[in-house]
């Protein structure tokens, strides 16, 4: 248990935040510029027709016909695999009893951290062609159900008491925690701009670079230990936003049809998690003391995750 004397590295959450907006306007433009693809391509679709007939809807009605003929989607299972380093667990305003076991002010806890649980679950993309790129270049969203993650601590904080003993050495019988403390609820969408080598081949490959946001939500603190007293803490994580690399190869098949490989790499993150109101049942104490008030115990994790995805498309 050492003093933490250290502050918190952070990242420039902002300019990651400024290339997903930019991404956006990207994807956007693009729609609303279809117009002078099709005129240079010399296309006379339904769509053109409706500019030259009802020029008050001829930009929307361009727009439509262009996402028509230039999107795809693809639909199928999508796994999340977490590999984030966190800092120490810290302990903040532990009061009373608590102060004698981790010191007043704040403490780190040596050998512990806190972690996100994997999941799979089924996952979609969106994907529509840039326009005067040639099929080459693409702007694409992926979307998936919320998805419902364990919130988990590791290292010696899993199968070893936090406060086994005062710091006059009186044992306080606090047991481990276990690894799960408690769940939360991820939404997280992502913007990428993908580039295909080749756009006529049976096999194409694709690389791209994007933006993720974070965000996160309904949150619930269920481990036995930290709910012992008939206290439940709150858990708060911070929602900044990452960046995402991408590789993926689509296999084609008859009739605008193909088969996908993606893996997204998100990262240039930290996610601040705060477990707020921590009061604990200490069995050798508690009766003569009452509840040991830990305070606020905190971590900061490095956001490094992977999603993995196999997909079945088509293309319009």
């Amino acid at each position: 248990m050492n003093q933490d004397t250290t502050s918190e590295r952070r990242w420039p959450g902002a300019k990651t935040a400024m290339a997903l907006i930019g991404g956006a306007s990207l994807l956007f433009a693009g729609i609303a510029g279809a117009q002078g693809q099709m005129r240079d391509d010399g296309y006379s679709g339904s769509g053109m027709d409706r500019l030259e007939a009802e020029p008050e809807q001829g930009l929307i009605g361009g727009a439509i016909d262009y996402v028509k003929h230039n999107a795809y989607f693809r639909v199928g299972v999508l796994h999340f695999q977490y590999y984030g380093d966190s800092s120490r667990l810290k302990v903040e305003n532990a009061q009373g009893l608590a102060a004698q076991a981790f010191g007043e002010g704040s403490s780190r806890l040596d050998h512990t951290g806190s972690s996100a649980g994997d999941k799979t679950t089924l996952g979609g993309t969106i994907g529509l062609f840039v326009p005067n790129t040639g099929k080459h270049l693409a702007m694409e969203v992926t979307l998936a159900p919320p998805l419902k993650l364990d919130f988990e601590v590791s290292k010696n904080a899993v199968d070893e008491s936090l406060a086994p003993t005062t710091q006059s050495g009186i044992p306080t019988g606090v047991p481990p925690l276990g690894r799960k403390i408690g769940t939360f609820k991820a939404l997280p969408p992502n913007l990428t701009l993908v580039y295909r080598p080749w756009v006529d081949t049976l096999i194409q490959p694709y690389i791209g670079a994007g933006a993720m946001y974070l965000y996160t939500y309904d949150t619930d603190v269920n481990n036995p230990v930290l709910n012992a007293y008939g206290n439940e803490p709150t858990l708060n994580l911070t929602k900044p936003v990452a960046c995402v690399g991408q590789l993926g190869v689509d296999f084609s098949l008859p009739k605008n049809m193909f088969l996908t490989a993606d893996v997204k790499y998100v990262g240039c993150a930290e996610v601040e998690a705060k477990l707020n109101d921590v009061v604990i049942n200490s069995p050798t104490l508690s009766d003569t003391v009452g509840p040991i008030d830990v305070g606020t115990v905190s971590s900061t994790n490095e956001f490094k995750a992977v999603l993995y995805q196999l997909s079945f498309g088509m293309r319009f």
